[in-house]
């Protein structure tokens, strides 16, 4: 599935301990997560457009845009934001095993804020951590 191609991200290791920082700080500040998510999103997808992934950049920055014009919808937005990034993933990943593991995780997580749109802030935060520990290690080839 050539059109689906994912890429990856330009500066994989520097994004993946943004993801990382990122979920850190939404634990400890929780009330700015709308911000946090929405420049997220941005810069993960203006990084997936560098890196060649087009398809899921432009998804990752409309959602990041409008996470920042609309906080109210933030669930809601974050949670399909999930459900498409997991079809993506688990469809571009071959079927090999971590990218179609993080594919089924972030298609439950997105299910799971959609049904419980109160367990966002951890849910996301444990995502951006997830994320982030998964571009380091497809970036140093840890598997």
């Amino acid at each position: 599935m050539s059109w689906l191609n994912l890429g990856l991200p330009v500066g994989g290791p520097a994004l993946g301990i943004i993801l990382i920082l990122i979920g850190i700080v939404i634990f400890i500040f929780p009330r700015i997560i709308n911000y946090l998510i929405g420049i997220a999103l941005i810069v993960s997808g203006i990084m997936w457009c560098m890196g060649g992934g087009w398809i899921w950049g432009i998804i990752s920055i409309i959602f990041g845009i409008i996470v920042m014009i609309f906080p109210r919808i933030l669930n809601y937005v974050v949670g399909i934001y999930l459900i498409i990034s997991g079809l993506l993933l688990i469809l571009a990943s071959g079927w090999a095993l971590w990218p179609l593991i993080i594919g089924a995780l972030t298609l439950l997580f997105g299910i799971i804020v959609m049904v419980n749109p109160g367990v966002l802030n951890a849910l996301v935060a444990v995502y951006f951590i997830i994320q982030g520990i998964f571009l380091l290690a497809q970036y140093y080839h840890w598997f």
